[in-house]
């Protein structure tokens, strides 16, 4: 499948996890914490003064976010894609 995502938008492949990261075990709950692979990033935020700001994530990183009302979802094949916003994005796992 292939994304052009647009300004801030990022496509997220949700990953297999086994509830760890490193040595940290992410409790299942709620939150509904998700850790996902940055498949494809738009050019950047567009800001006010028509001036584009890169985005800081780059394709590839491991991230973790929160599946919330406003992300979108896409299954193709058993694969999971996720649309989101860089602010969406808890933390990148280095």
């Amino acid at each position: 499948m292939n994304f052009l995502p647009l300004y801030d938008k990022i496509v997220v492949i949700k990953l297999d996890e086994d509830n760890k990261i490193g040595n940290i075990y992410i409790p299942k709950n709620e939150n509904n914490i998700l850790k996902g692979k940055i498949f494809k990033i738009g050019c950047g935020k567009l800001l006010e003064n028509g001036e584009i700001k890169p985005l800081i994530v780059n394709i590839g990183d491991i991230i973790i976010f929160k599946d919330n009302y406003n992300i979108e979802k896409y299954k193709v094949n058993n694969t999971e894609y996720f649309f989101l916003k860089e602010i969406d994005i808890i933390s990148i796992i280095k």
